[in-house]
């Protein structure tokens, strides 16, 4: 049953995560590329492609993951996220203010 937790953990994760990072991507482009050179907004959809492709080009082999401390490094991973969306967010949000 535990194997089956974390396996649905992991698909969540899979469908959480690019939402999230896509979400922020829309809005950084809202804010700076859109006014800046006059382009078209960005849908989510585009984003998370985009998303996607960046993560493909800056990929790196971490080492072997420790089956033992899955949750805690996934808390760890997923808590991560959150603050450096939240933080890119609110930079973005205060550097637009100035524009």
């Amino acid at each position: 049953m535990e194997n089956f937790g974390k396996f649905m953990t992991i698909v969540m994760a899979m469908i959480i995560s690019p939402i999230i990072s896509g979400f922020v991507i829309v809005k950084l482009w809202a804010w700076f590329i859109v006014p800046t050179f006059e382009m078209n907004p960005l849908r989510i959809v585009e984003a998370i492609g985009i998303m996607f492709l960046i993560n493909y080009l800056k990929a790196k082999r971490d080492k072997e993951a420790d089956k033992d401390k899955f949750w805690e490094q996934f808390a760890t991973n997923f808590i991560y996220l959150i603050l450096m969306a939240g933080f890119a967010l609110l930079s973005g949000w205060v550097v637009q203010m100035f524009m």
